[in-house]
């Protein structure tokens, strides 16, 4: 069992993947580049805050940021370095692009089918899908729904209220010969030792 201190390192790398962070590994301790930074920021990550650290116009700037501000969890795939692959990522998303963190980047998107569900349950994030035209979404506007309703099982309208069909037709027991008879309302005398 590997060893869990508060602040773990996000050194190893899956295989496949250019940035990775193990959902299971929690707190992560890692550098990113940040959009509209020259410097990487230094960033802090747990179940409930994110922590940035970076300098902006050469003073020093740290933002927490609680986790339930960010919008979800968005899947991005865009097309490769070379003709013919695409590239995956996974972002913590944030409203201002300039906080989105990238928890996962990999040529292979088809390993995002457990890690994303991870960091959405571990985060208590929707999972949020990035279309081409760059619209976010969530999972669910992709999935197949039904038409509509299924129409309720008809009903026939004279039996509704009424005995059914097959108790309409009975009739009142009659009296066939070997069978014990029985007095109703009288008194039976059993006998006892």
């Amino acid at each position: 069992m590997r060893r869990q201190t508060a602040h773990s390192e996000a050194t190893g790398l899956e295989p496949g993947y250019r940035i990775f962070l193990d959902p299971g590994s929690m707190p992560h301790n890692f550098t990113q580049q940040m959009q509209g930074c020259d410097q990487p920021a230094q960033i802090y990550l747990d179940r409930d805050t994110v922590i940035i650290k970076r300098r902006a116009n050469g003073l020093p700037l740290t933002l927490v940021v609680p986790v339930h501000m960010f919008e979800g969890i968005v899947v991005t795939v865009l097309p490769g370095d070379v003709p013919g692959t695409v590239l995956a990522s996974l972002t913590l998303k944030h409203k201002d692009p300039a906080i989105s963190l990238v928890l996962a980047e990999t040529v292979q998107p088809e390993a995002f089918s457990t890690l994303w569900p991870e960091w959405s349950k571990l985060l208590a994030l929707p999972m949020l899908v990035c279309d081409i035209n760059g619209d976010i979404k969530p999972i669910e506007a992709y999935s197949a729904r039904p038409a509509a309703t299924p129409t309720p099982r008809r009903k026939l309208a004279m039996l509704t209220g009424r005995r059914p069909r097959f108790l309409v037709k009975r009739e009142i027991g009659k009296h066939r010969e070997g069978c014990p008879v029985i007095h109703r309302h009288e008194r039976e005398i059993i006998a006892r030792n």
